[in-house]
């Protein structure tokens, strides 16, 4: 009766740690997650909401002296899901935080943004008994990306960086990103090391009670809103919507609980926002790369 006990104890365990893995490395709030892909090999097949919007979720006005953002930024997004499972009848919540070093020019009200991912976060529910580790394969695969927007006045002519949004997949190469269902399957020939580990997808490691590894595929997509508060800061709120599939997973019976449990954005108001910091720009600050700005998160002010 203990061996029973400990084993069913175990799968709930396991259970509630997959559903905690549904948003992990990425980042974001906004609309509902797609379902969680099933046992089973069949895609998860759900468009991606594309036509997202984030409120400013800050109280500060717009400095309206700072007219041209072109420079060099450390942008960090910070994103808030809800995870539920069978095995437990509580919701848990679970954020990720993402770090990229940013390349902003500026053109009119035009803004282009060239930026690489430095650093990314995971914090557990504390009620998490298998804390979630990104190895450093993934957490700081730079995964280059280029998104586009405004720094316009709004209706009430507040100035607002506003960046649409934007469609991310990590793990795999889709030829329609929006539309187009997961890979579920080890064998998928969709499937990409975009972590460069030997290994398809993206691995995300398990260490605690329950130690295992995951591979999957993740999809996001992020719309931002934001002012400038200060000279060097813009901050403002962030739309998320993600979904992801596991393709493989050691050992093999957290990929078919992961089916159990499903993730969505949070719904409290503002509880995903971004930040943007920018570069000072001093003599002695060297070469300004992704080791830098993991050597200065703390003296950048992020909201780690």
């Amino acid at each position: 009766m203990l061996h029973l006990r400990e084993s069913l104890s175990n799968t709930r365990v396991l259970t509630f740690v997959a559903g905690l893995l549904a948003g992990c490395g990425s980042g974001g709030s906004g609309g509902d997650a797609a379902p969680a892909t099933g046992a089973d090999t069949s895609p998860v097949n759900q468009c991606i909401d594309v036509a997202a919007t984030a409120s400013l979720c800050t109280s500060n006005p717009s400095l309206l002296s700072v007219t041209d953002l072109s420079g060099t930024w450390v942008l960090e997004t910070i994103g808030a899901q809800v995870v539920t499972t069978p095995a437990y009848a509580q919701p848990f919540h679970i954020k990720s935080v993402a770090v990229l070093l940013a390349q902003v020019v500026q053109t009119g009200s035009a803004v282009t943004l060239s930026a690489s991912y430095c650093d990314r976060i995971q914090h557990d529910d504390p009620a998490n008994p298998a804390k979630v580790v990104l190895p450093d394969a993934w957490r700081l695969t730079p995964a280059p990306l280029v998104r586009s927007g405004t720094f316009a006045a709004d209706d009430t002519g507040q100035l607002t960086l506003t960046l649409p949004t934007l469609i991310e997949v990590f793990g795999a190469a889709l030829a329609d990103p929006v539309c187009e269902g997961l890979p579920a399957d080890a064998n998928d020939p969709r499937l990409v090391d975009t972590d460069n580990d030997g290994f398809p997808g993206i691995t995300v490691d398990l260490s605690g009670f329950i130690s295992g590894t995951l591979r999957s595929v993740q999809r996001q997509a992020t719309a931002l809103d934001g002012v400038v508060s200060a000279a060097d800061r813009i901050e403002g709120g962030m739309a998320y919507q993600s979904d992801q599939s596991v393709v493989a997973s050691d050992p093999p019976n957290i990929k078919a609980l992961y089916a159990g449990s499903k993730s969505s954005a949070d719904p409290t108001a503002c509880s995903s926002s971004f930040i943007m910091v920018r570069v000072p720009t001093v003599a002695d600050a060297g070469v300004v790369d992704c080791e830098w700005v993991r050597a200065n998160e703390a003296f950048l002010g992020l909201a780690l």
